[in-house]
């Protein structure tokens, strides 16, 4: 018997045990999750870097007729460089050669069709005002039969003047200039002559330049001819006036001999601008966009197709729309 109670007592001893154990088992505290956080520093000096990124790359206009403008398509010219865009100009390729009258496609260059007007933008009427970037012309190869040059001969003179057309679509100016065959290396006070109303199929336009153009060549049309005189661009072999053509403001540049009409609008690069057209309010070869255009932000071109009547067949040679950006911040 007392082993009996002794082993009873050891049972219950060590059930209490078991169930104490159980019950500190059962109510022990839980651990949390602890989040510790430290920092660093991060620093970054950026590059002064000015860069200009176009797009699309390419544009195409398929079908075009002669004698009508194209379609609008847009440029976006993106800052993608570090500094602020303060000025934006454009510059086109031209046809090497006369390509009117060779019945060759390749002859011509399809940039120098291209005019280029703001965004949106609306001069005058209620048609955004498309300028010609830097057209450039060539004197005409075949006699005009029908025009009476500045000393009332008809056909003209060709010793003495070469003259051709300022082109757009189906309008089309004519001007004068003095032949300086004799002496190619001046153009330095030559006389310039613009007609004041188109030619088109419908109409002659002004084709007699008799009249002494008593108007200056910036002077608007007015149903007659205009004329002025040529200052030579420094150094370089062309000659430039301000000029008014069909309504809208241009600056010419014309070759020594007189065979070579350029005329622009939109290019930095143009004979007669001083620091690049930067800051000169005399000349027509306006800024494109003065908008402060900063890093990450972008401008818009908008783009058509001039094309002229006499415009031969086929593709003809692809042309280049070159953009330049002015960043005061650049180094």
């Amino acid at each position: 018997m007392k082993y009996s109670v002794l082993g009873i007592s050891l049972g219950i001893l060590a059930v209490s045990i078991l169930v104490a154990g159980s019950f500190f088992v059962g109510f022990a505290p839980k651990v949390s999750a602890i989040n510790v956080t430290d920092t660093m520093t991060i620093d970054v000096n950026v590059s002064t870097l000015t860069l200009v990124d176009m797009n699309p790359a390419e544009f195409s206009w398929v079908g075009v007729d002669p004698g009508k403008d194209t379609a609008r398509q847009q440029l976006q010219i993106e800052n993608i460089g570090s500094t602020n865009f303060s000025k934006v100009w454009f510059n086109v390729t031209q046809p090497a050669d006369r390509p009117f009258a060779t019945g060759d496609p390749t002859e011509y260059d399809a940039a120098n069709f291209l005019w280029i007007s703001r965004e949106n933008y609306t001069g005058d009427s209620s048609d955004p005002v498309y300028f010609a970037v830097d057209r450039l012309e060539f004197n005409e190869s075949r006699r005009l039969i029908y025009l009476t040059d500045p000393d009332g001969n008809i056909p003209p003179n060709e010793t003495k003047y070469h003259y051709g057309r300022f082109r757009n679509t189906s309008y089309e100016y004519f001007w004068f200039t003095d032949s300086r065959e004799a002496t190619p290396d001046d153009c330095n006070g030559a006389n310039f002559y613009v007609g004041d109303d188109p030619h088109t199929q419908a109409q002659s336009g002004t084709i007699d330049f008799s009249s002494t153009c008593p108007n200056s060549l910036t002077d608007a049309p007015a149903g007659d001819c205009r004329s002025g005189t040529l200052t030579q661009a420094g150094s370089t072999d062309w000659c430039y006036a301000n000029i008014n053509i069909g309504g809208r403001n241009y600056t010419i540049a014309v070759n020594m001999n007189g065979t070579q009409v350029r005329w622009s609008h939109w290019n930095i690069q143009f004979p007669g601008g001083s620091d690049f057209g930067y800051g000169d309010e005399t000349f027509h070869n306006e800024i494109f966009s003065e908008m402060n255009t900063f890093p990450g932000n972008s401008t818009v071109a908008d783009l058509k197709i001039y094309l002229p009547y006499g415009v031969a067949k086929g593709v003809v040679s692809q042309g280049i729309l070159t953009v330049f950006v002015r960043s005061e911040e650049g180094a």
